[in-house]
């Protein structure tokens, strides 16, 4: 599809993410995401996308094999958080972010992309964007965090015993003393993840075996996991967060997920 696009076209937003490979909640969209440096307004046709370009600077990248355009990794992911809600852009910017991209570049990003609509979402998305963040499944749940007004957690804090290095968590909340722990089921269901000959059993007691080591850590008041499931649905969320003392707050930017 791409070969047949007009050279002026850009190829951007989720397409150039795919194009970069940055993280998407399950299939990309269908349709090829374009910028159009000759429009004004946006256009739907059937298999493209285009959105407005005219006026606007961006920093570019090339596909190697066809030589065609698309928005660099800055620009994708702050297209991202323009026209996506921060359960979609979030685990993108993190990406870039850890990649090596630096906050700053984003930022420019968005100053370049000039007035928009859902501006305060975008700049949102960027402020909570964290290159530290283990996985896409942490970084929305790191969102989920902040649509409910939870402090703001220290992400892959480091605890150590007597013994070492004990491990390093996904979401450290200094201030209640607790741990939190975002597990997806690939972490027990993929065989890839698991040491030759470990077990999905055997996954389970090392888990166990870590999380008593860290309960006994100093300072550590509570610790509490989150999955899937409480990542879609906040009152959920909140009632993990209440049992562990962890406040929340009302809830922010509760239409654009």
């Amino acid at each position: 599809m791409h070969d047949r696009l007009a050279p002026r076209l850009i190829v951007s937003h989720a397409s150039a993410a795919a194009l970069h490979g940055l993280p998407w909640p399950g299939e990309f969209p269908d349709l090829v995401e374009v910028i159009d440096p000759s429009r004004s307004t946006g256009q739907t046709l059937r298999s493209v996308h285009k959105r407005p370009g005219a006026g606007r600077q961006f920093r570019l990248a090339e596909m190697t094999a066809t030589g065609r355009r698309l928005t660099d990794l800055a620009t994708t992911a702050v297209d991202l958080a323009i026209a996506y809600p921060l359960r979609t852009s979030v685990p993108a910017l993190d990406a870039v972010l850890a990649r090596g991209t630096d906050r700053e570049r984003l930022i420019a990003a968005l100053v370049a992309a000039g007035p928009v609509r859902h501006r305060a979402r975008a700049e949102r998305a960027v402020a909570i964007a964290d290159g530290r963040s283990g996985s896409p499944g942490e970084s929305v749940a790191r969102v989920a965090l902040d649509e409910v007004g939870a402090p703001q957690p220290e992400l892959q804090h480091r605890f150590d015993d007597d013994a070492g290095l004990v491990s390093f968590v996904d979401f450290w909340f200094p201030e209640q003393g607790v741990v939190l722990e975002y597990d997806g089921r690939v972490k027990y269901t993929d065989p890839a993840l698991r040491r030759p000959g470990q077990t999905a059993a055997d996954v389970v007691v090392a888990e166990k075996r870590r999380e008593d080591r860290i309960r006994r850590c100093p300072g550590v008041h509570g610790f509490g996991r989150i999955g899937h499931a409480e990542t879609k649905d906040t009152e959920l969320l909140r009632e993990v967060l209440r049992s562990l003392g962890v406040p929340t707050t009302r809830p922010r930017f509760t239409t654009v997920r």
